[in-house]
């Protein structure tokens, strides 16, 4: 059973179709999505974040205990300050994938909503001694506005905006206190805000109100999907999950090579000396109009050497994108390969991510 979002019914009365992702009843469509992920890369768009969860650590150990189990520097973060990281298995295989954010007395692990309490049983295995506490986040509500006129939102509210990736700080719209989140997962400028559940609808009323004048309208998943294809940002569970190896995934940006131990780190250090793995996420650029179905197979030479994992039609780029696995040997960047689109071939070359760069 999925529940539902705390804006769906916000979402609905502006003409939403709902759909279930990752366990939430969440705004799949406004109406038409290629001009939704259109309108955020010229304006401003208000995404429901519901697909997201949190785990928040506390305790004196928290930050020791996460630098321990974490793929990147967990240990060198201050309140304010935040990284993307993976939590691995021995193997190095992805249990989640996140930003981690630190708070003065807490750190926040915000992930997909589907693998979190699969990602806090993995956590808790480790916990023998160490002071930490793991709360789940439920009580939270997620909204983010993301655009190149966001920032401009944020300044009509009167908010600071974070400049770096995954600075945060805290912030009152429409008499809700929120935490503002730098987050470029779109490619253009983001803010994310977490704010008390109770208070969901009076922030989506105040935003909309604030910032339809500066072009903010609110955008669903199928949009959300297009603009973090183009951006080149997998998500896991569509894009990889525990049967792969985190750098198969291509998640190097959450790993730092430099922080000693970690769950994982002896695979990924080897697999790293090799530089190689046996198979790797793609970003694949399509020719013609036919957008391929995840699943689909890639071909080289006549032979199968992977299958699409999700493709879109990306109205900024006009024309087919997806990502997908290939093979060692057919990974770099200039491989012309070919991907079965509706029961045909169509031409598709291997580029480097991501697939949009704003100007």
């Amino acid at each position: 059973m999925s529940e539902p979002s705390p804006f769906a019914a916000l979402a609905r009365a502006r003409g939403a179709v709902l759909r279930e992702h990752a366990g939430a009843l969440l705004a799949a469509t406004f109406g038409d999505p290629l001009k939704e992920a259109a309108d955020a890369r010229r304006d401003a768009a208000l995404f429901d974040r519901s697909y997201r969860a949190a785990l928040r650590f506390t305790g004196s150990d928290r930050a020791s205990f996460l630098h321990n189990l974490l793929s990147n520097d967990i240990a060198s973060l201050r309140p304010g300050t935040g990284c993307y990281a993976t939590l691995l298995t021995r193997e190095s295989r992805v249990v989640a994938d996140g930003d981690v954010l630190a708070l003065d007395e807490v750190v926040r692990f915000e992930i997909d909503r589907a693998v979190k309490d699969r990602a806090r049983q993995h956590l808790e295995k480790f916990l023998v001694a160490e002071d930490v506490e793991i709360e789940d986040g439920s009580d939270e509500a997620l909204l983010g506005i993301h655009g190149p006129r966001a920032p401009e939102v944020l300044e009509s509210l009167g908010v600071a905006r974070p400049a770096a990736a995954l600075e945060h700080g805290p912030g009152t719209i429409g008499g809700v206190a929120v935490r503002v989140i730098r987050s470029d997962w779109t490619g253009e400028p983001g803010f994310d805000l977490v704010a008390p559940r109770g208070a969901a609808e009076r922030l989506w009323e105040a935003l909309v109100a604030r910032g339809a004048p500066l072009g903010l309208r609110p955008a669903g998943m199928a949009a959300a999907n297009i603009l973090r294809i183009e951006a080149g940002i997998p998500w896991i569970g569509v894009d990889f999950d525990e049967t792969n190896l985190v750098l198969e995934a291509g998640l190097e940006r959450g790993i730092h090579l430099r922080k000693g131990c970690y769950l994982g780190q002896e695979i990924v250090e080897r697999a790293s000396a090799r530089g190689r793995v046996q198979k790797r996420l793609v970003c694949l650029r399509i020719e013609g109009e036919i957008t391929p179905r995840a699943g689909a197979p890639i071909v080289r030479g006549g032979a199968e050497i992977g299958r699409i994992t999700s493709a879109v039609f990306s109205p900024h780029l006009r024309a087919p994108i997806a990502f997908g696995y290939a093979k060692r040997g057919s990974t770099d960047p200039g491989t012309r390969l070919e991907v079965e689109a509706v029961g045909a071939m169509a031409a598709a070359e291997v580029v480097a991510p991501p697939f949009y760069r704003p100007r």
